[in-house]
């Protein structure tokens, strides 16, 4: 709930602002962007007849949306130019965001501008880092430097995070849900419906999508390595956070937990016979296991080559079902052994095995980096293919043992904000730019993580969340 002082301001100054206000589509746009509003929110607002109640629905609406709600309120009427009722509502509070619109729209008219001089105000640097990523977001931000555009980004707002992103409204807000000390472990999912509808019947630009089912999401999760007498931690987060998200997302959902090598190799295979990919428009696989270069381990700590063993069986050859559709393939697993093991002051910990057993690293250094003799596939069977590594080549992947891993958090949140409106390769883009600003600390330092992707779509991926079959004809 909004704080009582906050709601005691949007009264007094009800009359005022079902005067003056216009409830514009920019204004719900911008409190639908950072989950103030829903999108069920917004339709209902949009659906009265006249100004007036627009704007008293609004304000009730507003006063039910939690302690941020006020705030998020004053910076959208600034953003839409109404500075006189925000002003109205709390100077202290729209002086910032009012001094960081006008300075950013300066610096986009005159790049030669002292941005990073005048960013070291404390009081209003937030503000100013947001609205200018808000406004070169726009498009109107064009004429800006790159110089002034990465100092915008360099300059640190808080202690919890080192950078405003373009990409979400609150930086804070996400950092919070993902690794802050109120972070659930089972995080909060609502995927919201597509609202890009419009774009599926583009078929020469969008993999067309014409099923209720999208298609199978098996989630491999290795959890318990009897040999190495030790235990992931945290991945049992990872699985039941990933088991929701694809179930929003219209997949069929099916889990499989601690496989030896062969045992995955075996299902992996299994998967790819599925008569059910013909009534599919894509598939996806999420692998959550220890590994190294190229390699999965199984619960018996034998590897599972990831080209080899994995997606090779889902080439045209092996599965014509799946022919010229999307096959997703999501690894966390550690990638390499360039670094120690390091435990922070919220318990992270890595997907590389070498560091619980110090007696498996000559089974590690077997794994060089490029150890994929005698494995060129034909090119088309590497067609319509995304590869996501929670981690590059020659790094680990960070594990929270009480939240889950750093990538699959960072992936539920980006894609149940995400998806309604993004196609998939710009939604790992924001997934990586998320994860680059967790760390974790160590006595050699400070340690972060860089997710990995490639890809071979000749289309781009839409997901159209909530959107029935017939709605595709």
């Amino acid at each position: 709930m909004m704080s009582p002082t906050d709601q005691d301001n949007l009264l007094r100054n009800r009359l005022l602002l079902v005067r003056q206000m216009k409830v514009t589509e920019d204004l719900l746009s911008c409190l639908l962007e950072d989950y103030t509003l829903t999108v069920e929110m917004k339709q209902e607002i949009e659906s009265e007849r006249t100004e007036s109640r627009r704007v008293g629905v609004l304000l009730d609406t507003l006063m039910r949306r939690g302690n941020k709600a006020f705030d998020r309120f004053i910076y959208a009427l600034v953003q839409t130019d109404q500075d006189s009722l925000a002003l109205s509502l709390d100077k202290d509070r729209a002086h910032p965001y009012i001094e960081a619109r006008n300075r950013a729209r300066q610096l986009c008219s005159n790049p030669q501008s002292n941005a990073i001089g005048f960013s070291q105000n404390s009081h209003w640097q937030g503000p100013f880092q947001y609205m200018m990523a808000q406004i070169m977001m726009s498009g109107a931000g064009h004429a800006v430097s790159s110089s002034i555009a990465g100092a915008l980004v360099s300059q640190p707002t808080d202690g919890l995070c080192s950078a405003v992103d373009a990409n979400y409204e609150d930086i804070r807000v996400a950092l919070n849900e993902i690794s802050g000390p109120n972070a659930r472990n089972i995080m909060h999912i609502q995927v919201l419906p597509s609202t890009n509808l419009h774009l599926a019947n583009n078929l020469q630009k969008v993999y067309p999508i014409s099923h209720q089912i999208r298609g199978r999401a098996l989630i491999i999760n290795n959890q318990k390595f009897h040999k190495l007498n030790m235990f992931r931690d945290g991945a049992d987060h990872d699985r039941e956070n990933l088991k929701e998200l694809f179930q929003q997302l219209s997949f069929e959902v099916i889990v499989r937990e601690n496989l030896t090598a062969e045992q995955m190799k075996a299902l992996v295979k299994e998967e790819s016979l599925n008569p059910g990919h013909r009534n599919a428009d894509m598939f996806v696989l999420f692998v959550l296991s220890h590994g190294c270069h190229g390699n999965i381990y199984g619960t018996d700590v034998e590897k599972v080559s990831i080209d080899e063993d994995i997606t090779s069986c889902f080439s045209p050859e092996n599965c014509p079902a799946l022919m010229g559709k999307p096959k997703i393939f999501f690894i966390q697993a550690c990638q390499g052994e360039l670094k120690g093991r390091v435990y922070s002051p919220d318990s992270a910990e890595s997907d590389a095995i070498s560091e619980i057993d110090p007696t498996m690293i000559e089974k590690m250094k077997e794994l060089q980096l490029g150890d994929k003799e005698g494995f060129v596939p034909e090119y088309f069977n590497r067609a319509d293919i995304v590869m996501s590594y929670a981690t590059v080549k020659g790094y680990k992947a960070w594990r929270r043992t009480d939240l889950g891993s750093w990538f699959v958090r960072c992936l539920v949140y980006i894609f149940s904000r995400r998806a309604h409106s993004e196609h998939l390769l710009d939604m790992l883009t924001e997934v990586n730019a998320l994860l680059t600003k967790l760390e974790t600390s160590g006595v050699e330092g400070r340690y972060g993580q860089l997710a990995e992707k490639s890809d071979t779509l000749t289309k781009k991926l839409y997901f159209f969340p909530g959107a029935v079959a017939s709605s595709f004809k």
